[in-house]
């Protein structure tokens, strides 16, 4: 008699431990989140900072190996016209382009408002940052005035079609693959010069977009020219690369590739036997830790919000 008295009360106390569950379960909105991608060839060890409107945020992870980081964000999820985006190197961090470990610990690629749909993929490129100074350059806010001047003045207007335009913005290692490969040599180089070309010039407010696109078209003609089968090693699978920072850094070189002229200290380094041999690497070991001893990814609402890992100090 008193097991089964047990038994009963034993069960009625689960049976109240359900109830009370049940009565006090109350379900918490989830953020959403959105990756976005930073992308030259795929670069890891960056952070993305957001702003839309007055709602502002900084990942706490850096982009893994793939280039993506997670902004957690209802407004960016849901209204990206709204917000722009800065893909940035934290203070004596590091970063690394994926595809040929070029060091990239220098670069700063942005996306400007308006460039970005709702459902569609994010990514950050020398292409997105140009169109991005070439808004701020000229006052004019229209992103499809500054996306058709951006690739027309590259040279690339007439060989890529609408979509492959909008697809080299958003998903390009996806869009790189289906091109011609001819056409994809020659955006590739491209992209790699025009990424050297902002970074080396970055301070230098009252450059032109004809001065960026002819600096960059005229040295990329010349690599590929030059490395026939760029972007890998001519007669094998590796992949090649330059890094032209230091010496476009310099007036009168960058001033020389302007007039449409390789200086001869850049011609040197464009030559099979000088190209920098590089090494893809492993996008499930990459060298930057994405996650520095925060185990999270996302962003935090708020004005002036950071999440912790802020780019500028």
């Amino acid at each position: 008699m008193k097991i089964k008295l047990l038994s009963t009360i034993i069960a009625g106390v689960i049976l109240a431990g359900c109830g009370s569950d049940n009565n006090n379960d109350v379900t918490v909105p989830k953020t959403k989140n959105t990756q976005v991608q930073a992308y030259d060839g795929a670069i890891n060890g960056m952070v993305a900072t957001y702003t839309c409107g007055e709602e502002t945020g900084t990942t706490k992870t850096k982009t893994d190996g793939k280039g993506h980081v997670t902004v957690s964000s209802n407004a960016f999820a849901d209204t990206p016209d709204q917000c722009s985006v800065v893909l940035s190197v934290p203070k004596g961090g590091k970063a690394v382009d994926m595809s040929n470990g070029k060091d990239m610990s220098n670069v700063v690629y942005s996306i400007p408002e308006g460039l970005l749909v709702a459902g569609q993929k994010v990514a950050a490129t020398p292409f997105t940052t140009l169109i991005a100074k070439t808004i701020t350059s000229t006052g004019d806010s229209d992103v499809k005035t500054a996306m058709d001047a951006v690739f027309t003045e590259l040279g690339l207007d007439s060989k890529l079609t609408e979509e492959e335009k909008l697809g080299l913005l958003t998903d390009p290692d996806a869009t790189l693959d289906k091109l011609d490969p001819e056409v994809m040599k020659d955006v590739v180089a491209k992209t790699m010069v025009l990424s050297d070309v902002l970074v080396a010039q970055k301070d230098n407010e009252k450059l032109s977009l004809e001065e960026i696109a002819t600096v960059t078209t005229t040295i990329a003609d010349d690599l590929v020219k030059k490395n026939p089968e760029f972007p890998t090693q001519t007669g094998s699978d590796k992949p090649i690369y330059v890094d032209l920072t230091t010496e476009l850094s310099k007036p009168e070189i960058f001033n020389e590739a302007a007039t449409g002229s390789v200086p001869e200290v850049i011609g040197e380094k464009t030559k099979p036997e000088n190209i920098v041999v590089g090494e893809a690497l492993d996008p499930t070991n990459p060298p930057v830790d994405p996650n520095p001893g925060t185990g999270g990814t996302g962003g935090t609402g708020g004005t002036g919000g950071d999440d912790g890992d802020n780019p500028n100090g």
